[in-house]
């Protein structure tokens, strides 16, 4: 069996399981606003909270890695989503926002951690596959989100749904003890200082890369495309096309599926046709698209129609994922694609803040859900041109100036 195998399950089971824990919040939120005294659509600054979170937890990752190991790492990641899931079912606003925060702090090391385990395993070129097949795990988490969370939701109430959610991600942290005890002293180094060098370091190694930053911009703006909609996906359905709650939920999971059917292809596209950077920049011309039929659709669209909408939605604005790792694996530093990722994640977890933020108050404002998708369509469009728009090129050494400067030429 290869020795990435594995592993690779297990890293796609705790993003599929930390996914949940947010991809349950905006299923919940048509239940839950009203016990928390708050309009659906302002849940989306849930969202924010955790992204913002997430941004210093993902600059600390590397330094999290090195003393405790990738898989010790996503231990600690699912038991702080599942403390999350448990806060928020208190139905207290503050124990909600301490959710949100836990949450952000599960989300930022998590994908670094498992970058940096799946890359020293995995060979080069099997990375576009084993990462996009790894992110897969967020396709699973929303589906099972968009699927089983509404029956929690009707059967149980949105509280104990989410004691459940918190419950079975707890026991996947407990199972993961024997891979750690076998992979993780192969991921330790000798301990690096934590605090502001940390955090420095994994910036600077981005910011350093010209073509990490082109790609930090892009995938900023494809991130906040995908949470708007994860994110307010059922919200809409539910209040702008007068859905139930469980179509609505069914909604969701169709885009998720056609996201785990879309990371998944275009994982094999970029292993065989075509090269990542390609195929990342006409996504994000379909998820633009996709996003603008969403925002134009009304009650009397017929069912399937808008699915299928969602479907292409899904498969674009959540298909995206595993290039984006592979890319980052396949151009940082050797022995450092956890601390790039966990720099790249910081700016991409920007987007993640912007745009649901942004999305919210356009709601809140009275400009509606269909306001908040064309924004989201504009700035996924704005990441396309950061991938295609060439560099200008580097300047030309004076090689006359820089003999004269060598000690042969004195």
């Amino acid at each position: 069996m290869n020795v990435w195998l594995l592993p690779l399950i297990a890293m796609a089971a705790v993003q599929a399981f930390v996914g949940l824990c947010l991809f349950a919040i905006p299923v919940i939120a048509p239940q839950a606003a009203p016990d928390l005294g708050v309009d659906p659509g302002l849940l989306g600054l849930y969202t924010a909270v955790v992204f913002t979170a997430a941004i210093p937890a993902s600059l600390g990752a590397g330094g999290l890695i090195a003393r405790w190991g990738a898989i010790r790492t996503c231990q600690a990641c699912l038991l702080a989503a599942a403390g999350a899931a448990l806060l928020s079912a208190s139905a207290l606003p503050v124990a909600f926002l301490l959710g949100a925060l836990a949450l952000g702090f599960a989300f930022g090391p998590e994908t670094p951690a498992s970058t940096q385990l799946l890359s020293r395993l995995t060979p080069p070129e099997k990375r576009p596959l084993v990462f996009s097949l790894r992110q897969t795990g967020n396709q699973f988490g929303g589906m099972a989100a968009g699927f089983a969370v509404p029956l929690l939701v009707l059967s149980f109430g949105w509280q104990a749904s989410l004691m459940v959610v918190a419950g079975a991600t707890a026991v996947l942290a407990l199972a993961l003890e024997p891979l750690a005890r076998r992979h993780d002293g192969d991921d330790r180094a000798a301990p690096r200082p934590a605090g502001r060098g940390t955090l420095k370091r994994a910036l600077d190694l981005v910011a350093g890369e010209p073509a990490l930053r082109r790609l930090a911009m892009a995938v900023c703006a494809f991130s906040a495309m995908q949470l708007c909609l994860n994110g307010f996906l059922v919200s809409f359905a539910v209040t702008g096309l007068d859905w139930s709650l469980p179509l609505a939920g069914t909604a969701l999971a169709v885009a998720q599926g056609a996201g785990l059917v879309g990371r998944v292809g275009w994982g094999l596209v970029a292993t065989r046709w075509a090269p990542p950077r390609v195929i990342l920049a006409g996504l994000g011309v379909a998820m633009s698209v996709a996003a603008a039929l969403v925002a134009i659709a009304t009650p009397g669209w017929p069912v399937p129609a808008f699915l299928a909408v969602c479907a292409a939605f899904g498969l674009s604005a959540s298909g995206w994922n595993g290039l984006f790792v592979s890319e980052v694996a396949r151009l940082a530093p050797p022995g450092r694609a956890g601390e790039a990722t966990g720099g790249m994640l910081a700016i991409a977890y920007a987007g993640l803040v912007a745009g649901p933020a942004l999305f919210s108050l356009l709601v809140a404002g009275g400009f509606g859900y269909s306001a908040g998708y064309l924004a989201a369509a504009a700035a996924a469009l704005a990441g396309v041109a950061a991938l295609v728009i060439p560099l200008p090129p580097a300047p030309t050494p004076d090689l006359s100036t820089a003999a004269e400067d060598t000690p042969c030429a004195r």
